[in-house]
Formats: structure tokens, C-alpha cells, sequence
């Protein structure tokens, strides 16, 4: 009985240390959302622990499918092309890509998030749930 609770402590420790994933990203959420003519808008909302010189999405990856199932990549915007998809401070919550889709596939997004200053910074993958294009 000693023994478990002693593992169970250290699990709960161990676990309470990994909670902060990250020393420059708090929290980072993004979808896609249909728009009318096969239209697909990707959306960031991420929040910085720090001040951020550069805060926002580094890449996005477009993926279609006409089944939900088998998807294939499409799509690339990266932030040095489409510089609205960085920003300043601590949070940062736009629309930072929009492809013109078809009606009656399937999209989603691979975004990677980022926050930095000139101490470093971190990025993360974040992939949106698949939303069907429509007319």
C-alpha cells in the first residue's frame, strides 16, 4: 500500500510539472469555417505567456478530400508571403488564410502556431477538425 501511494504521488508530481507545455505559448486554438462558393477561412487565436515581438502562425497546410477520409495537401501560405499572419503582444486572433475550395469536398488545416521574443520562442501543430465546402 505504501508503495502505491508513494507511485501515486510521484505520477501526480510528474504530471503537475508537464502541465506548462510551454515557456512562450499559453493557449492556441484554430478552425476552419465554410464560406459560400466553396470558400474555406483559416482562423487563429493564440495567447502569448510573454510580450511577443512575434506572435501568430507560421505556416498553413490546406488538405481536401471528396470522401472525409483520404486527404490530400493542396495548399501552403507561409508568413513571410502573407505577412498578416504575424503579429505583435500577447495575443493574436485573425483570419490568417482563406482558399477557394470546392463545393461538396472536404477541408481541414494543419496550422503551426507561434510566440517569441529575443529570448526564443516555440511553435506548435495544430490541426483544425475537417468542415465540408459548400455552394
Amino acid at each position: 500500500m505504501t508503495v502505491c501511494l508513494m507511485f501515486s504521488l510521484l505520477c501526480t508530481a510528474a504530471s503537475a510539472v508537464d502541465a506548462r507545455y510551454s515557456d512562450y505559448l499559453d493557449s492556441y486554438v484554430c478552425s476552419v469555417t465554410p464560406k459560400s462558393g466553396g470558400e474555406i477561412v483559416v482562423s487563429a487565436s493564440v495567447h502569448a505567456i510573454i510580450n511577443a515581438t512575434e506572435i501568430g502562425v507560421t505556416d498553413v497546410y490546406i488538405y481536401e478530400s471528396s470522401n472525409d477520409e483520404d486527404f490530400t495537401c493542396v495548399e501552403h501560405y507561409n508568413y513571410e508571403d502573407y505577412p498578416n499572419m504575424m503579429g505583435t503582444g500577447r495575443h493574436f486572433n485573425r483570419d490568417v488564410a482563406t482558399y477557394e475550395g470546392t463545393p461538396g469536398k472536404y477541408y481541414y488545416a494543419a496550422v503551426y502556431v507561434y510566440a517569441g521574443n529575443s529570448t526564443g520562442g516555440d511553435t506548435r501543430r495544430y490541426e483544425t477538425a475537417s468542415e465540408r465546402a459548400f455552394r
